[in-house]
């Protein structure tokens, strides 16, 4: 009997050729996208660890108004801390960009060639990779720093770039506008001398703690004895490397792309369970009479289960195979590295092969198609012998619902869409699940494009000088301010959070502040990204000082170029003890002549504007990724269910062929009442996607610094759901052709 029954195995292949090729798609697609996110954040997580502690990355940094002086570093040394000056200067370079000079490093944080290699004689510089990307810059070409040619010896990456952030308050990374070169100690000491940076040396200094102090200690005792002579503290900064944005930065972004492709992962195993127990269901039901034969015939149910189970066991397993293989393939996991690549200076990965990803790529399917088919085929198979052979089915859903004087036509359709309701369900989850695939490409796409938006319209300066050594006298022409960097923790990261003192009449912010130290106005950005309203308390971390700083939000500034919080100036400086004229910043309408030397930064509407720019451009392939993706797991489901409800009224189908209807009639009655079913779907499952992800966007994005603004325009809505309706008549042609294979001798072989 078995070799009867394998010979029906391909005999069914054959006649089910394109549901089985459907749902070997449809498999193959949920792999891919699954494995190819989760492959990609594992490589970048493990690898990107890997090469920073090879690389000595660094426990954290402080910064100085002043060098250490010998017997400070010699007492640090003493402690079990290692200490390695990181000073650092900024170059103008021909292109309007920013070079930030170094000289390379020995112990923390040391440079990793991708191509030739570290400078070692005169002359020589050393470039980071993705600024070298940005300027189609080689090794062996030429390259102008201060009053020098410098020859790029090698390009590569070091670990404290990770995000090559030119400021740490900068809440993109653009390297078309900044990067980072490494030059000889004696090269560095020349540029130093020749005095043509665009601000003065800065004094930082990377640590490793070696298990000998706590970060705390290790800032107490900085504290201690970096004193200037009015006894002032010369600490400026201490960061850890924990809550530095250029640290680890690749991975805090790719462990949201592990944690969406899990969440993903979920959901295919609950959609795939379901559209296989429909097929299950649809075949036992339409070979009742086969099964009931068999039964009378002393075929036992185990052997009947093992048929069944094998054919679509087998697709699940193979196209399992194959998406995990295209997930693995450059099509798959490099190009979900790629945004990585695009965006943050880290070397090249090797793929990594985690196991638990591999039984999942390929086991999870067939298991998951075993043990919902060997559930549906238990509980169908316990029916009588005759029963199944006399095809016995409950009567049909709906039949006592009242639909008053609709018309023949719709009364079939409405009673149709009754009788099918558990694949018009399967229907609504399929495309539910695709609509959340495409909810995080279409987020992605209008949070980049408000970032840009309100980016270049809130920023109404031309340019902000960021002082380290303020004049007593605010230059002509310039609008002092006071701005200090605190902290604030929100879903697991530490962000910057900068409050700002203002005049109340600054004519580059919307901000009416008032005299007080106890309310703060604060920007949309800062309201969104931590779900702050007018009312709530603010309560921001002083870690250079270990203070806290606890304010009551008295309303919101339509400002999204940053996370800030505004307070009248003269109340601020009272509150952080500073003399009554005392500013660190200052705003201006056109360029002001002020010595570089007294500043740490200085930028333009410009600059931020090419920034704003940055997320877009970077996101493009993964937007577009996703959206085809989630079309073409749509079309699928749709088609396989949609053919299983032609399937299941083969039948009817043909009484009608012989009661004389033609195509177009048929098509109008059992094809055309389905678009109702999509169509509903559609006004639903919008909305309900959208605020599913609306509500897990903040989770995927919590280490990005930006306004959540993730409001569609009402175009997108309508133009989802056209969209929807079109793959929906992409689907009829082939829909019509099951339809036209449909015989009226289908009635004859079904009577009793």
């Amino acid at each position: 009997m078995q070799k009867i029954l394998r010979k029906r195995i391909l005999r069914d292949f054959k006649e089910n050729l394109a549901r089985y090729l459907a749902l070997g798609l449809l498999i193959v697609l949920g792999m891919y996208i699954v494995v190819s996110l989760i492959a990609a954040a594992d490589t970048i997580i493990v690898r990107s660890a890997d090469a920073a502690a090879k690389q000595y990355v660094e426990d954290g940094q402080f910064e100085l108004f002043a060098p250490l002086s010998s017997a400070e570093l010699k007492e640090l040394k003493e402690k079990g801390v290692t200490v390695e000056a990181h000073f650092y200067l900024d170059y103008e370079i021909g292109d309007d960009s920013v070079l930030r000079v170094s000289a390379i490093r020995e112990k923390i944080d040391r440079a990793q060639a991708d191509l030739g290699e570290l400078p070692g004689e005169k002359g020589e510089v050393f470039l980071e990779k993705r600024y070298c990307e940005e300027h189609d810059i080689s090794v062996g070409d030429q390259v102008a720093i201060g009053a020098h040619s410098f020859t790029v010896c090698g390009i590569g990456t070091v670990p404290d770039y990770e995000a090559p952030y030119r400021n740490l308050s900068d809440s993109t990374v653009d390297s078309g506008q900044f990067g980072i070169g490494f030059v000889s100690v004696t090269d560095y000491e020349e540029l130093k001398k020749e005095a043509q940076s665009l601000q003065a040396e800065k004094y930082v200094y990377a640590y490793l703690l070696n298990g000998k102090l706590t970060d705390k200690e290790l800032k107490e005792t900085l504290k201690g004895f970096c004193l200037s002579a009015d006894g002032l503290s010369k600490l400026t900064q201490f960061l850890v490397a924990k809550d530095n944005i250029r640290i680890g930065a690749a991975t805090d972004d790719v462990i949201i792309n592990k944690m969406a492709g899990l969440f993903a992962g979920v959901l295919l195993i609950v959609l795939l369970a379901y559209v296989i127990s429909v097929f299950v269901v649809h075949t036992i039901e339409k070979e009742s009479e086969v099964i009931g034969t068999l039964y009378a015939l002393g075929v036992k149910r185990r052997e009947l289960l093992a048929h069944y189970l094998f054919l679509p066991v087998v697709i699940a397993f193979v196209s399992g195979i194959i998406g995990t293989m295209i997930g693995y393939s450059s099509f798959g996991i490099r190009t979900q590295m790629q945004d990585v690549y695009n965006y943050f200076s880290v070397p090249e990965f090797a793929a990594l092969y985690e196991p638990y990803l591999l039984i999942y790529g390929i086991l999870m399917p067939p298991a998951a198609a075993a043990l919902t088919n060997l559930f549906v085929i238990r509980r169908k198979l316990k029916k009588p012998a005759l029963s199944l052979i006399r095809r016995e089915q409950k009567a049909a859903k709906g039949r006592e619902i009242k639909l008053g004087k609709l018309g023949f036509v719709r009364t079939f359709q409405i009673r149709q869409f009754l009788r099918e309701m558990r694949t018009a369900f399967t229907i609504f989850f399929g495309m539910l699940f695709s609509l959340l695939v495409c909810m995080i490409s279409l987020n992605c796409y209008v949070l980049c494009e408000h970032v840009r938006e309100d980016t270049v319209a809130d920023t109404k300066y031309e340019y902000m000088y960021t002082y380290k050594y303020p004049e007593e006298a605010v230059p002509e022409g310039g609008e002092e301010a006071y701005g200090v960097t605190l902290k604030r923790e929100v879903l697991g990261y530490n962000l910057d959070v900068t409050l700002l003192g203002i005049h109340e009449d600054n004519p580059y912010f919307d901000a009416s502040v008032s005299e007080g130290q106890t309310f703060v106005l604060i920007s949309e950005a800062l309201a969104s990204k931590f779900g702050l309203k007018a009312g709530d308390d603010l309560v921001l971390e002083d870690e250079e000082n270990d203070r806290s700083y606890a304010f009551i939000v008295d309303g919101i500034v339509p400002y999204s170029a940053g996370i800030f919080a505004f307070m009248e100036i003269d109340s601020m400086r009272e509150l952080m003890g500073e003399n009554e004229d005392y500013y660190n910043i200052v705003f201006a309408g056109h360029v002001l002549d002020i010595d570089s030397g007294r500043l740490y930064a200085s930028s333009s509407k410009g600059e931020v504007e090419k920034s704003a720019d940055v997320f877009m451009e970077l996101m493009w392939p993964m937007i577009i990724m996703l959206s085809i993706a989630s079309a073409l797991l749509f079309l699928v489901v749709m088609y396989l269910m949609l053919k299983v409800m032609v399937d299941r009224s083969a039948l009817s189908i043909s009484m009608m062929k012989v009661f004389g209807y033609r195509k177009r009639e048929i098509r109008k009655l059992y094809l055309n009442g389905n678009l109702m079913v999509v169509a509903v779907s559609a006004l639903v499952g919008i909305p309900l996607a959208k605020v599913i992800m609306d509500a897990l966007y903040p989770y995927m994005v919590s280490n990005v610094a930006v306004n959540l603004n993730l409001a569609f325009s009402w175009w997108m809505y309508v133009g989802l759901f056209v969209l929807i309706i079109v793959l929906y008549f992409l689907s009829m042609p082939f829909l019509m052709q099951k339809v036209n294979r449909i015989l009226p001798i289908e009635v004859l072989k079904n009577r009793e």
